[in-house]
């Protein structure tokens, strides 16, 4: 039975518009990721994310710095030997390299492992971005489709209307009916294009929020039409992985680390220092200048280097870890039932999709069935209408029962595929 709907579909299809272009939904997706905005700028978020990523190494290069300065004292001072007052007004000029390194400090282990599991909820969150955009697709591609199939069984009605019409007229026109039937069939012909033409405009506006989805404007709605991909989807699978799911339990991993993050502040942290420098003095004003070491000797003999290890033990902070704990404790007890939402969420719409599938499965043969009896009907009073045995209302509810009948086999067909591929989506974030 699969085998005769697909071929309806293709048939259906193929016989919309010649000249567009033909999508499947996985070309819609494709031209989705190449054009959305929507995806690209998910895509930079997270690409800013991991730009911010530091190597290990990096925690350990030295922090380096060049020192200078250059000093003038002004005023006197007693010189302890001649117990007289002299000059003291000297000049200076000091330079030095420093350089330090953190040899242990707890919290940049947590902030490496911090940026790591950031690193991966930023990637969480464009999957989510791109489920939810899917999903979006998925819905219209869909509805578009069945709005397709409606039309195309509208064009099949009217063809048949517009057959009667012409009958009728050449039998008014010959005398052999009243010129009352002719009247009746032309007003059925008349509702039938404005219901063809509801349907067109409802197909049109579809088809422009497509385009707009797809963040695409080189194109107009003429300009292409939608298929069915004709393969067997399946939908009994296990879950894989769904963005909204395992988001919110990467963000569990971050609170425990932010937790070890926040405890590692009272940990004691141990650095090395080291400094190489030298200075230049001079006095000036004075009658000393003939005194003074030229600039190149007292530089060489005033170096200095300085070799040191700092111990820092946090003794009292405040109660800011300890309040930061407290807010850090309560994050993960609300973020722990988030995650336990979503997996019940996800897995009662994975039983309604399995519930519905079910029963579109079932639905197919009663379908079938009331197609056959619909046919009959309307071929019998096709049959009745032309022998003037029944009135054109007749024939156009008749009519009118075929249609539903077939585009009800169609839609259950689509919504067939729709369930399975959303069922997929959700279990497996691929279409």
């Amino acid at each position: 039975m699969n085998k005769k709907i697909w071929a309806l579909l293709a048939v259906f299809s193929t016989s919309f518009l010649f000249a567009q272009a033909k999508w499947t939904l996985s070309d819609c997706m494709r031209l989705g990721q190449e054009n959305s905005y929507e995806l690209m700028i998910a895509q930079l978020e997270k690409n800013a994310v991991e730009v911010q990523q530091r190597s290990i190494g990096s925690y350990f290069l030295p922090q380096v710095g060049v020192n200078a300065s250059q000093s003038f004292n002004y005023g006197s001072a007693i010189n302890p030997t001649t117990n007289t007052r002299v000059s003291s007004n000297i000049q200076s000029l000091q330079t030095a390299v420093d350089a330090s390194i953190t040899l242990f400090d707890w919290s940049d282990y947590m902030d490496r492992q911090m940026k790591i599991v950031a690193n991966s909820y930023a990637g969480l969150q464009e999957e989510e971005v791109k489920f939810a955009y899917q999903q979006r697709i998925l819905d219209l591609f869909f509805k578009i489709i069945g709005t397709q199939e409606y039309y195309r069984l509208q064009e099949h009605q009217l063809e048949n209307s517009r057959i009667n019409l012409d009958r009728v007229t050449k039998e008014v026109e010959a005398g052999a009916k009243p010129q009352s039937d002719r009247y009746d069939i032309e007003y059925v012909f008349a509702n039938e294009k404005i219901s063809m033409q509801e349907t067109r405009n409802e197909l049109k506006n579809q088809q422009l929020q497509l385009l707009q989805l797809l963040d695409i404007d080189t194109l107009e709605t003429e300009d292409f039409t939608l298929v069915f991909e004709q393969e067997f989807v399946g939908y009994s699978l296990e879950y894989e992985f769904n963005p909204t799911v395992e988001k919110v339990r990467v963000y569990q991993e971050i609170l425990e680390v932010e937790e070890r993050e926040i405890r590692a502040k009272n940990y004691p942290r141990l650095t090395g220092n080291y400094q190489f420098g030298s200075f230049y003095s001079k006095p000036f004003k004075t009658g000393l200048d003939w005194q003074v070491e030229s600039f190149s000797r007292q530089w060489g003999d005033n170096k200095s280097h300085y070799v040191g290890i700092g111990v820092l033990i946090p003794v009292f902070q405040g109660g800011t870890v300890a309040r930061q704990l407290r807010k850090n404790k309560v994050e993960r007890q609300l973020n722990a039932l988030k995650i336990l939402d979503k997996e019940r969420f996800v897995s009662k719409e994975n039983d309604r999709l399995i519930q519905e599938l079910n029963q579109v499965e079932l639905l197919s043969e009663s379908l079938e069935k009331s197609i056959a009896l619909a046919q009959k009907s309307f071929h019998t009073t096709q049959v009745k209408y032309e022998n003037g045995k029944a009135d054109v209302f007749s024939f156009n509810t008749a009519k009118n029962q075929l249609l539903r009948s077939e585009f009800a086999r169609i839609q259950n067909e689509i919504k067939r595929v729709f369930l399975a591929k959303k069922r997929a989506l959700n279990y497996t974030n691929r279409l």
